[in-house]
């Protein structure tokens, strides 16, 4: 059951990554899914979650739509011989195979494209469902966008970096937002995690909070072409692209939202004809 009643709970972003149901994110992020409670009846084929995409539909409203998980994968940890590997071996990131085709996937960058000073932006939910219900009740249907430097390329500039640092503060349910470059619109990055502050206020006791700050780390684009080719050997493992229903057919069937009111209720109508663009 939903904590928020009115909205999914979110467990973190992603973004199409291929039109035959490919949905690219962070391992941590898969993690927390295979995690989830399941039903003892349930067979390997169904989740207790699915890929929420919101398609803007012009003039009209926000249709919601639900994709079905099939499955989900991550990355091991295999650099070829010779291959020169700064920071972890094995990226922070991973997929979900979804039962949908026609997708339309954002365009992914072969190799690291940005420098350090370049301007990036960020799509994602940070703070999750928190920030869509800010005011007590969903008030918000989209991504929040957000804009930043690229302050620093790890472990130094190289053509095989490990990580990206950005100037963008983030928090939790930023996890696989992709990372945009403006001039191009290629995706070339993806965020996984921020640096965190700790602080100590000592008396009686000893009181440690954390503070975020606005270095976040991103998985550059050379390893997320690591990512598809891995995602591209499951997914036709465990099920036929052919076979599953078009973006088109799901949308028509979906829920589309027209307006934001306080009562619930009220913001959703089933879509027509004339919607389906």
């Amino acid at each position: 059951m939903y904590s928020n009643p009115e909205f999914p709970d979110i467990v973190g972003s992603g973004f199409i990554a291929e039109q035959d149901g490919v949905i690219l994110t962070n391992h941590h992020v898969v993690r927390a899914l295979t995690k989830l409670p399941r039903l003892k009846e349930w067979g390997p084929k169904e989740w207790p979650a699915e890929v929420l995409y919101l398609h803007h539909i012009p003039d009209k409203g926000m249709a919601i739509v639900t994709l079905p998980i099939l499955g989900v994968g991550t990355l091991g940890a295999n650099p070829p011989p010779g291959h020169v590997h700064y920071g972890t071996t094995v990226p922070d990131l991973g997929f979900i195979h979804v039962n949908a085709r026609g997708l339309p996937p954002l365009k992914i960058a072969d190799r690291v494209t940005v420098d350090e000073g370049d301007e990036i932006m960020v799509a994602g939910f940070p703070m999750g469902t928190d920030t869509l219900r800010a005011p007590g009740w969903v008030h918000q249907l989209s991504p929040t966008l957000q804009s930043g430097i690229v302050s620093c390329v790890l472990p130094f500039r190289c053509d095989n970096p490990h990580a990206l640092m950005l100037d963008v503060l983030i928090q939790g349910g930023s996890s696989g937002s992709p990372v945009f470059d403006p001039t191009s619109g290629e995706v070339v990055g993806v965020v996984y995690a921020g640096l965190i502050e700790e602080h100590s206020m000592r008396g009686d006791g000893v009181l440690v909070y954390n503070s975020p700050t606005s270095h976040t780390f991103a998985v550059p684009a050379n390893h997320i072409q690591n990512a598809l080719r891995a995602a591209a050997s499951y997914k036709h493992s465990i099920s036929s692209t052919e076979a599953a229903p078009t973006l088109a057919d799901i949308i028509a069937n979906a829920e589309l939202v027209t307006h934001m009111p306080r009562t619930p209720s009220s913001i959703v109508r089933k879509l027509g004809p004339d919607d389906i663009q």
